[in-house]
């Protein structure tokens, strides 16, 4: 790929990418050899009603406990799928629809295919991120060698020190990535403090910033910029705050890393957990850092 293409169909097909591979779990969610995880901070309106009332009390609540984070894990013992977006409501638990009110704005989705045995280091990734779980099922045989995703489907999350987990995933391709996450007790934004160091590059985001801005730190040996404007291809230009999207990638081209996750630039979520997976790819970088146009300087 060396740069976007529109495909002919639109995310409410289900003739397209993302819907081919929730179909693997639509299929097969009734199986008790499945292990599959669906969670979202806005939960789908098909998702059970004790669900949708948490959500609810978690936009009243002052001290929120639930991680800023959505995504769909699905395995079998010869392998699985992990999905990382920023849609909310979504994915449905019965069958594939697009949200009405994920059309609206940009939005990012992130999808990895990887043998089983990587499994046990997404489960400790949602351990930090405490993800609101609105659908899931354990099987049996896969419950003890995966003791963190077993803790998270049961309701448990990451307490005390350390804050924040950095793994190297593989995916069934050969391909790493570099997953962050970080528990409600990181207190700070993820990216200046941990995927910017770590990286050791400097970056640009894009993330949903409505109020709570960080101000752009330019003391730090890598500064993160908040985007401004985005372009994807032959759109208009469009503000940042059209752009539901939660995307980073690296100032400099010989570091080009690209990264998707679930959480946004803003201090009101350093009490939330979250994350976000990177890739070391010059292709790639090439076709996403034009959709940068504009972005804030210190």
């Amino acid at each position: 790929m060396d740069s976007f293409i529109q495909s002919s169909n639109d995310l409410n097909s289900t003739q397209q990418a993302i819907a081919y591979t929730l179909q693997q779990y639509y299929d097969n969610r009734k199986s008790l050899t499945s292990t599959f995880v669906l969670y979202n901070d806005e939960p789908s309106e098909d998702a059970p009603v004790y669900f949708r009332h948490l959500f609810d009390q978690i936009k009243l609540s002052t001290r929120i406990e639930k991680g800023h984070t959505k995504g769909i894990v699905y395995f079998e013992k010869t392998g699985g799928f992990w999905l990382i977006f920023s849609m909310p409501k979504f994915p449905s638990v019965e069958e594939y629809e697009y949200p009405s009110n994920a059309e609206k704005f940009g939005q990012s989705i992130l999808c990895m295919t990887f043998n089983y045995d990587e499994l046990t280091k997404i489960g400790t990734q949602l351990y930090y991120n405490h993800p609101l779980i609105y659908a899931s099922n354990l099987a049996t045989s896969m419950a003890s060698e995966n003791p963190d995703l077993t803790k998270v489907i049961g309701g448990q999350y990451k307490k005390g020190s350390p804050f924040s987990s950095t793994l190297t995933l593989r995916t069934r391709g050969g391909q790493d990535f570099t997953s962050f996450a970080k528990s409600a007790e990181f207190g700070h934004d993820l990216y200046d403090t941990l995927v910017a160091p770590t990286l050791q590059t400097s970056l640009y985001v894009e993330s949903w910033i409505y109020g709570h801005r960080i101000p752009c730190n330019g003391t730090l040996k890598y500064t993160v910029f908040d985007a401004v404007t985005m372009k994807v291809q032959t759109t208009t230009k469009f503000n940042s705050t059209h752009d539901h999207s939660k995307l980073a990638i690296s100032t400099d081209s010989s570091m080009p890393f690209i990264c998707i996750g679930d959480v946004n630039r803003m201090s009101s979520l350093y009490i939330r957990g979250g994350g976000t997976v990177c890739i070391k790819s010059k292709k790639l970088w090439d076709a996403y850092s034009p959709m940068f146009i504009v972005v804030n300087r210190c």
